[in-house]
């Protein structure tokens, strides 16, 4: 299947959605702030990290890329945006400029074709567990992948790295940010950096309402067979897949109130409140869909049987992040497919 005939797919009736929160313009809010938020945590002033070079790249693909966020500002960087290959008079391409594309399982989140046109951004819907097409193999110079740690099972994630090794050229660069769908509330009880991963049994039984928050957060990780240790396995998930790890960065994701002590440039940009809602808002989802599985228990293991009951855990969940406040933790990394 051709760039063409999946460009032409992305521009369809949207389909049924695996995504479990509504494609609202609420969510998409929450995803365009969600990202200025993430570039804060990782301490980015662009949408890439200083080890990734810009200066020769041709070809970019964002996977799974939402509302295209990464997408559009990567466009605007000053370096890129002189070279993008907009639309010329002739209905041509520069052939020496940058190429943007970007791609997601769903199209309901997708920009307004003009503003995708403006920029020739080809847009297309693919599933990245699946391979890409022929055309687009060893294409790219840049892969960009975030935030599918709640997205894609195990073998998944084995799939997709796969598949984004396979349209890298040679000595191309996947830049992935990922995070760990578990809350904790004290730095002296999160495992360190080179642990082995997390102790699930003690963060699913904490008390109060950090166990609950793990018990819809990790929960429904586990549930759906995800990751819930991605930092701690990426580097090595990258390395399976063929890729050269260039560089590499966990970071604390302070929610709430640990936003003074953890990061207090959070609270000075003004993302604390956002990040109390940020997180809440995807638990009272994730909530929900455990609930309708029978699945969703309380930090002692008993089950939730009303849906008064849910929204009080979710509830509490919220107040304990504004009282207290907890953090979870990220991971980037710049990864390198090996010369041929």
């Amino acid at each position: 299947m051709s760039v063409t005939s999946l460009t032409q797919d992305a521009t369809e009736e949207r389909r049924a959605s695996l995504y479990v929160i509504p494609a609202a313009d609420p969510e998409k809010e929450r995803l365009q702030t969600q990202y200025a938020f993430k570039k804060m945590l990782f301490g980015w002033n662009e949408p890439i990290p200083h080890s990734v070079d810009i200066t020769n790249l041709n070809n970019i693909l964002d996977v799974a890329a939402g509302t295209f966020a990464w997408t559009l500002d990567i466009a605007a960087m000053p370096k890129v945006r002189r070279r993008v290959a907009k639309p010329n008079d002739d209905s041509g391409y520069n052939v020496d400029g940058i190429h943007l594309f970007a791609c997601d399982i769903e199209t309901k989140f997708f920009p307004d074709k003009d503003v995708t046109g403006q920029l020739g951004i080809t847009a297309f819907q693919h599933d990245a567990t699946q391979r890409f097409p022929a055309d687009l193999h060893d294409k790219f110079d840049l892969v960009h992948v975030s935030f599918l740690f709640l997205c894609l099972t195990q073998e998944g994630w084995k799939s997709a790295l796969r598949n984004c090794y396979e349209v890298l050229k040679p000595g191309g660069t996947l830049l992935i940010d990922e995070a760990d769908p578990v809350m904790y509330s004290e730095m002296a009880s999160a495992p360190a950096e080179d642990a082995v991963g997390h102790d699930l049994d003690k963060c699913l039984s904490a008390p109060g309402w950090l166990g609950n928050a793990n018990r819809i957060y990790t929960a429904f990780a586990l549930e759906n067979g995800f990751f819930v240790d991605m930092t701690f396995r990426l580097s090595n998930l990258l390395r399976e897949a063929g890729f050269e790890v260039a560089d590499t960065k966990r970071v604390v994701a302070p929610s709430g109130r640990a936003c003074h002590t953890l990061r207090p440039d959070l609270t000075e940009h003004g993302f604390e409140e956002f990040s109390v809602e940020n997180i809440t808002s995807i638990f009272e989802h994730l909530a929900a869909a455990l609930f309708a599985k029978d699945k969703l228990c309380n930090n002692e293991g008993t089950a939730v049987t009303s849906l008064e009951e849910m929204k009080n855990m979710v509830a509490g969940v919220k107040e304990g992040l504004r009282q207290e406040g907890g953090f979870s933790f990220g991971r980037y990394c710049v990864a390198r497919k090996t010369q041929a």
